[in-house]
């Protein structure tokens, strides 16, 4: 099967199944938010966290090594479209996979086993198919390393489905714990070194161009849930302010994104001899900016349903102006790795979100996303304002 690997020469655009394969994630990115506008409580989040963490996993290390194969061969479609169906089991059971709660009592279904069934089936059926397509190549014990790994985490996911409350939230956090920190070391197993440091051959411009897309699919995703918020509401003006201001603050943050942000990736990749390192940073600079998303969206939801609501929780608060700050943290970390750059912009931003969420307690929940988003564009007009992105200051 070593036909099936891409030759290290040649370049290639993301193809039609690439991007096929992305669209389950629309829907997926909607029940990771449908989770937590649900549960808008410290619990609710944390669970959110540790389910987006997982579907973030099993999406990027589709796309690593889908980034390694031809994607025009037969078996590698297969393989493509088996994994997307899988993904669908397990984003149809994100809702659930907790139990459905209400005052403490199970209401409704617990779909903790089905979610697992197709987030394992994701990592360790990707990864058999990599042990094979891999056979005789340089990265084929990186793979059989790697199926160790997930052969091993899958045991603690399989764990937290027969444990509910309160364990089964701390088993699965600690199965994304090692799968994170599995990959973070690459995969080591005792007399096995991973040769994925070594040799990662990713194609640094095409995962970038994979990074952008599901960057939009994800921001698409908050445009959905800000629009059916207020379809399912009667219209009235606070409710008009708080669906203008929502737009606002994502049409900032994709400003933030494609006028910064990806042009000092794709800089600083095309004058790097090797971007590895840096295309791993972006990998998780853009799971915790899909994190922030999910937030954002969710606060603007609770504004649209009730401008007038004057009785901010903590939990509220973190997202609304939590979800901000951690996109701005995760775009000016990336800077500061891929260009060494520092965003005077980012840093003064998230000084205000923090401030604005001290004092949440005198605001109503149109003020909060008011502000928010203001302040997201305010850094969308400095990074206008700024002549060039490999300035030392931006």
């Amino acid at each position: 099967m070593a036909s099936l690997i891409r030759p290290r020469e040649v370049a290639r655009a993301v193809t039609p199944l690439e991007l096929f394969f992305d669209l389950v994630y629309v829907f997926t990115v909607s029940q990771l938010s449908s989770h937590l506008i649900h549960d808008v409580s410290l619990r609710g989040i944390v669970e959110t966290l540790v389910l987006t963490l997982a579907v973030m996993y099993a999406w990027f290390m589709t796309v690593w090594t889908s980034n390694w194969l031809d994607v025009e061969r037969r078996p590698v479609q297969l393989m493509l479209l088996a994994l997307m169906f899988a993904t669908l089991l397990m984003a149809t059971s994100v809702s659930a996979a907790f139990g459905t709660h209400f005052g403490g009592i199970e209401v409704g279904d617990d779909r903790a086993g089905l979610f697992v069934i197709g987030y394992l089936a994701i990592q360790i059926g990707r990864t058999l198919f990599a042990v094979a397509a891999f056979w005789g190549h340089r990265l084929h014990q990186h793979f059989v390393n790697a199926l160790v790994w997930e052969a091993g985490t899958g045991l603690v996911w399989i764990g937290g489905v027969f444990a509910s409350g309160d364990a089964r939230l701390a088993i699965w956090a600690l199965a994304v714990l090692l799968t994170y920190g599995g990959v973070i070391a690459g995969h080591p197993l005792p007399g096995h070194r991973s040769p994925f440091s070594s040799d990662s051959q990713i194609y640094a411009e095409h995962l970038l161009e994979r990074f952008r897309l599901f960057f939009l699919i994800a921001l698409g995703e908050t445009v959905l849930t800000i629009g059916k918020a207020f379809v399912d509401v009667p219209v009235e003006a606070g409710r008009l302010i708080a669906l203008a201001a929502a737009f606002l603050g994502t049409v900032s943050l994709w400003w933030c994104y494609f006028h910064r942000s990806e042009r000092v990736g794709i800089d600083a990749v095309r004058s790097a001899g090797d971007g590895s390192r840096l295309v791993a940073f972006g990998n998780y600079s853009l799971v915790a900016m899909v994190i922030g998303i999910i937030a954002i969206a969710v606060g603007d939801e609770l504004a649209i349903a009730d401008p007038g609501y004057d009785s901010i929780t903590a939990s509220m608060s973190a997202l609304i102006f939590g979800g901000p700050a951690l996109f701005l943290l995760a775009q000016l970390a990336f800077f500061r790795q891929a260009a060494g750059v520092v965003s005077q912009s980012r840093i003064v931003a998230c000084i205000a979100l923090a401030f604005l969420a001290l004092v949440t307690s005198s605001f109503t929940l149109l003020t909060a996303v008011i502000a928010a988003s203001l302040v997201l564009l305010g850094v969308a007009i400095a990074d206008t304002q700024a002549e060039k992105p490999s300035t030392a200051t931006l």
